[in-house]
């Protein structure tokens, strides 16, 4: 705690230091009235909308057309806008963001980041894929959000807003071709039915081949492909006198076809993998991507994606009331080639199931222009799941083994408040408080049939029982004080805690129903994850709005982890003793003038455990947390030249240079380490008159750099490769 104090304190001291001793910038702000805002972004980050530049915490916003342009088509591409997030494609989607993740995507498994879809938590992250068309924005906000969104938000939140009905008639039609036989196209029409009603339908398809490599002899589908079409319609009613109501309502489908996710082999990227230092072989592109193992079983994936999501405001004057409630659905269906331990035996590999979400939202907030500023409310969560489950032919000499889940059910119940106060025009004081009270159960059974590869109870034999039942509270807080160093500069500095519920693995507690072998509660079930966050920052504009900037520094005790790795068969959650994360993150835009642009952003962590032994042999104090890179640095430029007939031309290139990081194996302890990488992308762009039409040259991973992203059992996921094409767009 001593050495936490300690860092807080030295961050706000260079802080603080850092505004006063530029007078150039308080003497460029001196004239209050001359703020532009203009170019500032507009975020509901804390529950209210504000400036991004006024934001007291960490958090970058994207807009919906900065997207676009970067490419960004998924969640796996948020790195190009956002370089301190890095979401990988493994078993779901894996956030990573200062150093806290989790890798357990299976149906009892929640991340560490709380993925939102227009503010509404998606217990399976994978089911984010189709929501990336006709944004409005991105919102991505770093450390722990325990007051605020509670729910598995230990390492922060991604938010993912989609556009508005407006009441202007509208519409917009775009298209990509790429290499990979990319083909990608999505289209958006908005329709003002009356002065009260508008309508907004967006719909998008989105397909490209295998990005990996058969090796001689190879003949099926790979996978690592996309096939995938989705819609949305969305309706907006004003009500009331003076626009005093509101009721948005939203609808979504998506259905994720192809091969779907497959590996390739641990052995493309490493020697000496099963001990705890392997080497890494430094493959080639087409190396590190080939498969060169024999495709058991024809790979597909037909997964369902759909809900509806409802936004009720109303205006009582001195408070407003908003409801938030949403039903979802992810319906899984899907077949691949397993991987056993050793990479040497292949088994054909099916998963499915259905997980349907309840989530429902009241909060009441002040309004006006007092001194108070207050947000309240209740949050309720449910999620079932049924017939999850893993089916796995002919692994050692059984013809069939199979974990049958059903139900699996997770409820969650909260009650939170925060408030800021205004001590006076330049100083204010925040403070809020959330109970949590989380409920996980699940029965289920892992089966094996030595003679059939039928699901016949009367034929297979009951391994063992999976029934677990367990609950878990929490009280987290949060709090803060900003000020006003100009009207163009913030310095905040918060203390804030996270938690995440605790959860079980495969097994039964001795005395439970049925339960023929039982398992000792310390391998059954694990505890919640806990972090204390301590931050200070300081953000805004100077030089007549030429340069924004933003510095924050942080410590967190990271206690309890959750660290999860695949066994033989399926995946085991245990938790690490403690560590310690703390870091400096720095960004900057400059815009001399209206045709140049940079964007620079360094960011420091060193994240490590204090206490944590995988093995009894093994003492993991001072090594390395996963996905942490020791520094990342990002620049980019862009040059916008205009043109006599109204149009511009744009030139943009930006990089991304990661040091190295590791992947870890809690199994057995071993620490796979990728290299520091660079990733470079460009685009030209013609954007014609009133930008009523664009067509863009891109190139995204230039040096065509590979890195793996998660692993299970012998099996890794890489990233893409390089990727480049055209894009083109019309509005009306």
């Amino acid at each position: 705690m001593r050495n936490s104090v300690f860092y807080l304190v030295a961050v706000s001291a260079f802080a603080v230091a850092a505004a006063s001793g530029t007078p150039a910038i308080a003497q460029d702000t001196a004239a209050d009235e001359a703020v532009d805002t203009s170019n500032d972004i507009v975020v509901t980050a804390q529950r209210k909308p504000e400036l991004l530049s006024k934001a007291a915490l960490s958090i970058s916003a994207v807009t919906g057309n900065d997207l676009k342009a970067a490419g960004v088509v998924d969640a796996t591409s948020l790195t190009i806008a956002v370089p301190t997030v890095k979401i990988d494609q493994a078993n779901g989607l894996q956030i990573t963001i200062r150093g806290v993740s989790s890798a357990d995507g299976t149906e009892k498994g929640d991340p560490s980041a709380a993925f939102m879809l227009n503010g509404v938590y998606l217990a399976r992250q994978q089911s984010l894929s189709g929501a990336f068309f006709d944004l409005d924005r991105i919102e991505v906000l770093r450390g722990p959000q325990g007051t605020l969104y509670g729910r598995n938000a230990t390492a922060g939140v991604v938010n993912v807003l989609t556009k508005r009905p407006t009441d202007k008639f509208e519409g917009a039609i775009n298209g990509e071709i790429g290499n990979y036989g990319t083909y990608r196209t999505d289209a958006m029409l908005n329709i003002p039915v009356s002065d009260n009603f508008s309508l907004r339908a967006a719909g998008a398809y989105n397909k490209h081949d295998s990005f990996l490599v058969a090796a001689p002899g190879v003949t099926s589908r790979l996978g690592q492909d996309q096939d995938e079409y989705a819609a949305r319609l969305s309706a907006e009613l004003k009500f009331g006198g003076e626009g005093q109501g509101n009721l948005l309502l939203v609808g979504d489908y998506a259905h994720q076809g192809g091969a779907g996710p497959q590996g390739v082999r641990l052995a493309n990227f490493y020697s000496g993998f099963a001990t705890t230092r392997p080497l890494y072989l430094a493959p080639s592109s087409a190396e590190a991507r080939t498969v060169d193992y024999a495709i058991v079983s024809d790979p597909y994936q037909d997964n369902k994606i759909y809900g509806v999501t409802g936004e009720l405001n109303w205006d009582f004057g001195p408070v407003n009331l908003t409801y938030l409630g949403s039903y979802r659905v992810f319906d899984r269906d899907s077949r691949s080639t397993y991987i056993s331990a050793n990479s040497g035996r292949f088994a054909e590999q099916y998963v499915s199931g259905k997980s349907a979400a309840n989530s429902q939202e009241l909060r009441l907030a002040t309004s006006g222009d007092g001194p108070l500023e207050a947000v309240a409310g209740l949050y309720y969560f449910r999620e079932h799941a049924t017939h999850m489950n893993t089916v796995l032919h002919d692994y050692v000499g059984y013809a069939l083994y199979a974990f049958l889940q059903n139900p699996v059910n997770s409820e969650s119940k909260a009650v939170f408040g925060q408030a800021t106060y205004h001590l006076t025009d330049t100083l204010r004081v925040t403070g809020g408080v959330r109970y949590s009270k989380d409920l996980k159960s699940r029965d289920g059974v892992t089966i094996f049939n030595r003679t059939s590869q039928v699901l016949d109870p009367n034929t297979y034999t009951v391994a063992s029982v999976n029934d677990a039942k367990r609950s878990f509270s929490k009280v987290t807080w949060k709090a803060g004080v900003e000020y006003d160093v100009s009207k163009s500069i913030l310095f905040y500095a918060n203390a804030a805690t996270g938690y995440k519920a605790g959860g079980f693995n495969d097994g039964c507690r001795s005395g439970s129903d049925a339960c023929t072998s039982p398992v000792a509660d310390d391998a059954l079930y694990y505890k919640p994850e806990e972090l204390n966050s301590y931050e200070a920052g300081i953000k805004g504009r100077f030089l007549g709005n030429a340069v924004t900037f933003s510095a924050a520094g942080f410590y967190y005790d990271y206690t309890n982890m959750q660290l999860s790795s695949p066994g033989p068969l399926g995946q085991t959650t245990l938790n690490a003793g403690k560590a310690k994360i703390k870091g400096v993150e720095t960004s900057a835009t400059i815009t001399p003038s209206s045709r140049n642009r940079f964007d620079i952003s360094f960011n420091y962590l060193d994240a490590y455990y204090t206490e944590y032994r995988p093995t009894a042999a093994l003492d993991f104090a001072g090594k390395s947390l996963d996905n942490a890179p020791k520094w990342v640095v990002g620049a980019g430029y862009t040059y916008t030249a205009p043109l006599g007939n109204g149009g511009d031309l744009s030139a943009h290139v930006d990089t991304r240079l990661s040091d190295d990081y590791v992947l870890t194996n809690f199994a057995n302890g071993t620490q796979f380490r990728n290299p520091s990488t660079t990733k470079t992308n460009a685009t030209l762009t013609y954007n014609a008159p009133e930008n009523r039409w664009f067509v863009q040259a891109f190139v995204k991973n230039a040096e065509n750099t590979i890195t793996f992203s998660g692993y299970g059992s012998g099996r890794v996921y890489v990233s893409e490769p390089r990727l480049y094409g055209a894009r083109a767009g019309v509005r009306f």
